[in-house]
C-alpha cells in the first residue's frame, strides 16, 4: 500500500462547516423534556422487576414516542437534547463532585455548617434507599425547607445548556469550591428557577450521571439505524446530530470509518474464562502476544505533516493540551518522528507514566499528573527529575486519507514500524511475538507475572480493527495479582459505614519490626520469625461491600452487634488502629471483629488512595470471597507481607534496546551498608576487575551473608559486577547463541525467581561473585553457590570441593573456615600412619605449601604425627592463618572420634 492521500476527510470537514441544522420551533421547556422522557422512563425502571420481558417493549414506546413528538413538534436538530440525555459523552467538564455539590445545597439552603443534615448528605450512601441517587436524596431535602418555586417562564433546554456552558467555563478557569459555585449566577438561576423534578435531573447532568442507564443504545437505534456505529467512530454529539438528522438517509460505507481529528471508540480486548488451549483455538492457533500496558488508551491524530495534533482519551476526552498541538512543541508531540511521507495518520496506544531515575514504568493512576509536572519543567526550563509521561504505540489504523481498519494486524504492525521511529523513554512501539500455541500463552503470561505487569493481549494474527467492539479477536489475559498470598487475602473488618448495603473498611496489621511506609526486606529464615511475631496494631487498607450475601451480612451483624462504636463519639486509638483520611463511621476493636477472605483484581496506587488509606494505597476491584471462622485479629494478613507483594508486582522493568547504555545517577554506599568483601583491606584491592568480562547478569534480590548476618542491596551487588566486568540486565529476552553468557543471581526463591526457575533457568547465589572477587578469576560453581541448577550442573558443581566441601579451586579465609568448623560434614577419616603405599608418594610432594593445623580437641601426639609427615614430604607449617595454602582439621568439633584432612 503507497502513502496515498484521497479527499474523503476533506469532504467530510467541508459538509460540517457548511451545514447548519435548525429546529422550526423554539426551544421547549426542560420540564416538559424531564416529564415526557425521563419520569417515565424511571417509572418503567421501578417496576422492572413486575413488568419481566415487557420492560424492554414499554422502554422502546417511550422512546420511540419521544423521537417522534420532538421531530414533529421542535425539529430535526437532536443536539441540544442529546448533550442532556447523555451527559457522560457530552465534551464540557463541570468538575462538580459528590462532595462539592452538598455543601453547595447546604449552603444555599442556608444551614449552619457540621449540621446534621449536612452529614447526612455527606454520608448519603448509609443513609439512603437502595436505588436512590444522590440527586434525589438532595432534593428531599430541599422539598423540606422551601415551596417549588412559581415562575413566570419555565427554563428551556436551550437556556439550560447556555447555563451548563456558563459552569463548564468555570471550572476551565478555576475549580469549582463550595462557596464559588453556591455565588454562580448561573447556578442559582438553576436551582431557584427549577422544579423539583428539573431539580433532580440538573443535578444527574452536573454530576455526569448515566440518566437512562443501559437504554442508550436502544435510543439510538430508534433516532437512526447507523448512529451507534457512527458513534463509535466521531464520538462527538454535534457531529453525530449533524450528519444523522434524517434517519431515511444512510451512510456510506466510507462514512462509518475514521474521521481524523475526531475521536473514535477504540477496539477493545475481551477477557475469556476458559483454558488456553481453548483461547488459542478460538485466535486459530495463530496469534501475537503483546504486553498489557498498564495506563490510559490515548489515540493520536496526526494531521497536516505534524502542523496539527490530537490526543484522544478513550471515552473522546481531549488531552492535546496536556501532550502538545503539534511537532514543534510538547512533552510527547515534540520528540514524534514520522516518516515525511506521512500527512496525516491515527495511532492507537496507551499512555503510560515513566520514572526516570529508576528506568520503570509505574502502576496507572499518576499519568495526568506526570504530564502536568513534565509540562511545567518544560515551561521554566528545567529538566526535572521524577515521572514523566510515555506514548506505548500498538496499531496504526489510518494513514493519508486511508482507514486502515480492514487490513490484517500484521500489516498493521508492518506500517507502524516504518512510518514511526521510537524515542527512547517518550514515544515506543510495544514489543509482540508470534505464536501458534497455548504453551506461548502460559509462558508469556509468567514472564508478565515476574515483571509486575498488569497481563498480556492476544490478537489474532490478520485481525482487522473494530471501532468500539469487544470480540474475540482480541483477547486479554491477566494474572492474580496479589499471589504472594496464594489466591486471595485474609483482611479484618476495622470500619463500617452502616446502610441499606453497609460498606466494610478492613486493614492489615503491623508488627513490632515492620515500619510503615518502608518495605523491608527479609531473609527467608526471618521472614518466618516475623510470622510468629505478634501483630500490635492494625492500619486501613481497602473498603469492601461486592461479593458479600445477604446471609454474610447477617452473620458479621450478629458476631460484631454492640461491639461497634461511633467514630464522632470517639476517635479510634492511633496505638491500635490507624487510618488515612477516609474515617469510616463506625470502628471496632481488633479482638471483636472477624476476618474476611477478599479478592482483587489489581493495587491501586493512585493520588486519592495515597491519602485515603493509611497503607498508601489500595485494592481495585476487591470483593468478599467469605467469612474466615477459622481466623482471628492474630492470624490476618500483615503490612509487611502486603509491602512484599507489592514490590514483587507493581514496578515493570523498562525494556530498553541491547545498545543503549541508560544514564542513572550514581549512588554512594551509606556508611551503614558495608559490604561483607569490602571490609578485608587485602580483598577491597580487588574490587575493580574485569573478572566477568563478556558475562550478563540478571539480579533477582538482595543478599544476606549467612555468616555476619550483613545485608547487600540489589542495586548495590549490580553496581559490584559493572565494577568488575559484567553489564547487567533488566529483562532476559536475548537470542538463544547469547544465553550460555547468563548468569541469573538470587539470594532467595522470589515469586520471579520461582517463574524462571519453572522455565528452566539455573539460579546461582549472590556468593558466587564475592567468591570470585576473592579468588581474582572466574571460579566454578560449587554446591554451595548453587541455589537452583539442573541435576548435571550439581553433580558437577560437587566434583569442586572435597568431602568436607572444602574448594579444590578457591583459596578460604577465616570466615570460610569458621564456616566449615561450624557446618562441617559428617565424613570421618582415621590418620594414624602413612600407609605402606604411600611410600612411593614423591618425596618433595608438599614442597610449595604451608599448611595450618587448627589445634583444637588435638592431642599432643597426633599434632606430632601430622607435623613429621608433612614436614616428611617437603611441606612447611604456619601458626599464623593467613599465610596458610592448607589448612588441616583434625577431629570436628561435633565428633567425639579422631578425624583430619
Amino acid at each position: 500500500m503507497e502513502l496515498g492521500e484521497n479527499s474523503h476527510s476533506e469532504n467530510f470537514h467541508h459538509q460540517e462547516s457548511t451545514f447548519t441544522l435548525k429546529n422550526f420551533a423554539p426551544s421547549p421547556e426542560f420540564q416538559w423534556f424531564c416529564n415526557e422522557f425521563f419520569v417515565k422512563l424511571d417509572d418503567l425502571v421501578k417496576l422492572r422487576h413486575k413488568l419481566g420481558k415487557s420492560f424492554t417493549v414499554k422502554s422502546l414506546e417511550v422512546i420511540i414516542h419521544f423521537i417522534k413528538l420532538w421531530r414533529t413538534t421542535v425539529g430535526d436538530d437532536f443536539y441540544p437534547i442529546l448533550l442532556l440525555i447523555f451527559p457522560y459523552r457530552d465534551q464540557r467538564a463541570y468538575n462538580i463532585k459528590d462532595y462539592t455539590l452538598v455543601k453547595t445545597v447546604c449552603k444555599y439552603l442556608k444551614l449552619p455548617k457540621n449540621s446534621l443534615t449536612e452529614a447526612r448528605l455527606l454520608n448519603w450512601k448509609q443513609n439512603a434507599a437502595r436505588g436512590t441517587s444522590l440527586s434525589s436524596f438532595c432534593v428531599e431535602e430541599i422539598k423540606k425547607r422551601r415551596k417549588e418555586p412559581i415562575v413566570e417562564h419555565r427554563m428551556t433546554i436551550d437556556e439550560l445548556n447556555g447555563y451548563l456552558d456558563d459552569l463548564s467555563k468555570g471550572a476551565g478557569q478555576k475549580h469549582w469550591g463550595y462557596s464559588s459555585l453556591a455565588s454562580c449566577d448561573s447556578f442559582r438561576s438553576c436551582l431557584e428557577r427549577m422544579s423539583f423534578i428539573e431539580l433532580k435531573y440538573f443535578f444527574d447532568i452536573i454530576l455526569k450521571n448515566r440518566i437512562i442507564g443501559g437504554l442508550e443504545h436502544k435510543f439510538f437505534n430508534c433516532w437512526h439505524p447507523d448512529a451507534l456505529e457512527y458513534l463509535s467512530v466521531v464520538s462527538d454529539l454535534r457531529i453525530l446530530a449533524t450528519r444523522l438528522w434524517n434517519p431515511s438517509i444512510r451512510l456510506r460505507k466510507t462514512d462509518l470509518s475514521i474521521n481524523i481529528g475526531h475521536a473514535f471508540a477504540p477496539q477493545l480486548a475481551k477477557r475469556l474464562h476458559m483454558p488456553y488451549d481453548k483461547i488459542s483455538q478460538k485466535l486459530h492457533n495463530d496469534f501475537l502476544v503483546e504486553e498489557k500496558m498498564d495506563g490510559e488508551r490515548i489515540q493520536l491524530h496526526y494531521l497536516n505533516y505534524g502542523a496539527q495534533l490530537k490526543f484522544f482519551s478513550r471515552r473522546g476526552t481531549d488531552y492535546t493540551h496536556l501532550y502538545g498541538d503539534s511537532v514543534g512543541n510538547g512533552i510527547i508531540s515534540k520528540f514524534l518522528k514520522l516518516s515525511p511521507d506521512v500527512k496525516e495518520c491515527v495511532i492507537d496506544g496507551e499512555m503510560v507514566t515513566f520514572d526516570k531515575e529508576k528506568m520503570v514504568i509505574l502502576p496507572f493512576g499518576i499519568v495526568k499528573s506526570s504530564a502536568v509536572d513534565e509540562l511545567i519543567s518544560n515551561q521554566i526550563g528545567t529538566e526535572q527529575s521524577g515521572y514523566r509521561p510515555l506514548f506505548m504505540a500498538f496499531d496504526l489504523v489510518f494513514l493519508n486519507g486511508s482507514s486502515l481498519s480492514k487490513l490484517p494486524l500484521h500489516i498493521r504492525k508492518e506500517y507502524l514500524a516504518k512510518i514511526l521511529t521510537p524515542s527512547s523513554q517518550v514515544v515506543e512501539i510495544i514489543p509482540y511475538v508470534r505464536a501458534n500455541d497455548s504453551n506461548t500463552i502460559q509462558n508469556s503470561l509468567q514472564k508478565a507475572i515476574s515483571l509486575g505487569s498488569e497481563g498480556i493481549v492476544l490478537k489474532h494474527y490478520k485481525s482487522t480493527y473494530h471501532f468500539g467492539s469487544r470480540n474475540d479477536t482480541w483477547i486479554k489475559v491477566k494474572p492474580e495479582y496479589l499471589e504472594q498470598f496464594g489466591e486471595n487475602m485474609d483482611l479484618i473488618i476495622i470500619g463500617r459505614d452502616p446502610g441499606k448495603k453497609d460498606s466494610l473498611m478492613c486493614g492489615l496489621g503491623v508488627t513490632g519490626s515492620e515500619k510503615e511506609g518502608d518495605i523491608i526486606i527479609l531473609s527467608d529464615d526471618e521472614e518466618l520469625n516475623a510470622r510468629h511475631e505478634a501483630v500490635v496494631k492494625f492500619v486501613s487498607f481497602c473498603t469492601i461491600a461486592n461479593g458479600i450475601s445477604d446471609r454474610e451480612f447477617k452473620e458479621i451483624d450478629r458476631r460484631t452487634r454492640g461491639k461497634w462504636i461511633q467514630t464522632r463519639d470517639a476517635l479510634p486509638p492511633p496505638e491500635i488502629l490507624e487510618f488515612g483520611t477516609k474515617l469510616p463511621v463506625e470502628w471496632i476493636k481488633p479482638e471483636d471483629s472477624i476476618v474476611l477472605e477478599v479478592k482483587a483484581r489489581s493495587i491501586s496506587n493512585n493520588n486519592s488512595s495515597s491519602t485515603k488509606f493509611k497503607t498508601g494505597s489500595t485494592l481495585y476491584g476487591a470483593y468478599c470471597r467469605g467469612i474466615r471462622s477459622d481466623k482471628d485479629w492474630t492470624s490476618c494478613a500483615t503490612f509487611q507481607q502486603y509491602l512484599r507483594a507489592k514490590q514483587s508486582h507493581n514496578y515493570y522493568r523498562y525494556r530498553k534496546r541491547s545498545q543503549e547504555v541508560s544514564p542513572r545517577k550514581k549512588r554512594t554506599l551509606s556508611k551503614n551498608k558495608k559490604h561483607l568483601f569490602l571490609e578485608n583491606e587485602a580483598i577491597s584491592k580487588k574490587y575493580d576487575s574485569t573478572i566477568f568480562q563478556g558475562l550478563l547478569f540478571y539480579v533477582l534480590s538482595d543478599y544476606v551473608d549467612p555468616q555476619t548476618k550483613t545485608r547487600i542491596l540489589r542495586g548495590d551487588i549490580n553496581r559490584i559486577i559493572k565494577s568488575n566486568g559484567g553489564a547487567i540486565l533488566h529483562n532476559i529476552d536475548m537470542r538463544p547463541e547469547e544465553l550460555f553468557l547468563l548468569r541469573i543471581i538470587a539470594g532467595k526463591t522470589t515469586i520471579e525467581c520461582k517463574a524462571l526457575m519453572e522455565r528452566g533457568y539455573d539460579i546461582i547465589k549472590p556468593s558466587w561473585i564475592f567468591d570470585c572477587i576473592k579468588c581474582g578469576f572466574l571460579s566454578k560453581l560449587e554446591p554451595k553457590h548453587c541455589l537452583a541448577v539442573s541435576r548435571p550442573l550439581y553433580e558437577n558443581s560437587k566434583l569442586r570441593v572435597d568431602s568436607y566441601g572444602v574448594s579444590f579451586q578457591r583459596f578460604i579465609d577465616e570466615s570460610d573456615y569458621d564456616g566449615l568448623m561450624e557446618f562441617g560434614t559428617n565424613v570421618e577419616t582415621a590418620f594414624n600412619s602413612v600407609p605402606e603405599e604411600l611410600q612411593e608418594v614423591p618425596l618433595f610432594l608438599f614442597n610449595k605449601y604451608t599448611f595450618f593445623i587448627a589445634q583444637e580437641n588435638c592431642t599432643s601426639q597426633v599434632l606430632q604425627e601430622l607435623e613429621t609427615k608433612i614436614k616428611w614430604f617437603g611441606g612447611n607449617i604456619t601458626a599464623n592463618l593467613s599465610s596458610a595454602t592448607i589448612i588441616v582439621v583434625v577431629n570436628f568439633p561435633k565428633k567425639n572420634t579422631a578425624s583430619a584432612c
